[in-house]
């Protein structure tokens, strides 16, 4: 048992043995001083449990409100954690758009590249080298938007590597065709 309610029940009990006494006391003057005596000490008794009772409220709402303003924080870090991760992913998303629009025009030059005719009869030489210069052209401004690229996450690095590669390879390529009708 707490010392607390040790004390209030002792004190209770000494209030119940003041009012027997009361009760038991003969004389008027006796009697009234008992009574006084035993109703003091009874309105003593109420206050303090009075007074108990109350802080152990209080120290349990303030231990509620402890406990909640806990779970706030932690509702709050949760909720920045999920907006970080959110505006990671929009990055990513971003990044991975803007990576796959480089890559369906690369390939659309590498398809172009793939299916040149070289020996268009039909086309007169300085076409076929503007058409190859405009090409190279082209793939060389991919490439270097290509290598401006960068990104600090992990996720995207041996991709960008791999893109990069194949851009240089296909900047190769048109160099080759734009070669080849020169040297024609």
């Amino acid at each position: 048992m707490n010392t607390d309610i040790m004390l209030l029940t002792v004190m209770c009990g000494i209030t119940l043995l003041a009012y027997m006494i009361a009760i038991n006391a003969h004389g008027p003057v006796r009697l009234g001083l008992s009574y006084i005596l035993s109703t003091v000490l009874l309105a003593a008794t109420v206050w303090a449990i009075v007074q108990h009772v109350t802080v152990g409220m209080d120290s349990l709402n303030m231990e509620k409100i402890k406990k909640v303003e806990m779970e706030k924080n932690v509702a709050e870090e949760r909720a920045l954690s999920q907006e970080e991760a959110l505006k990671a992913n929009k990055e990513r998303m971003n990044f991975a758009a803007r990576l796959n629009t480089l890559i369906t025009s690369g390939t659309a030059y590498a398809t172009s590249l793939t299916n040149i005719d070289l020996q268009a009869g039909d086309t007169e030489l300085e076409t076929l080298q503007g058409r190859a210069s405009e090409k190279k052209r082209k793939i060389e401004e991919l490439k270097i938007e290509i290598e401006k690229l960068s990104t600090a996450d992990t996720f995207f690095s041996e991709s960008l590597t791999l893109i990069r590669d194949g851009f240089q390879l296909l900047s190769e390529a048109a160099s080759y065709c734009q070669q080849y009708y020169y040297s024609d």
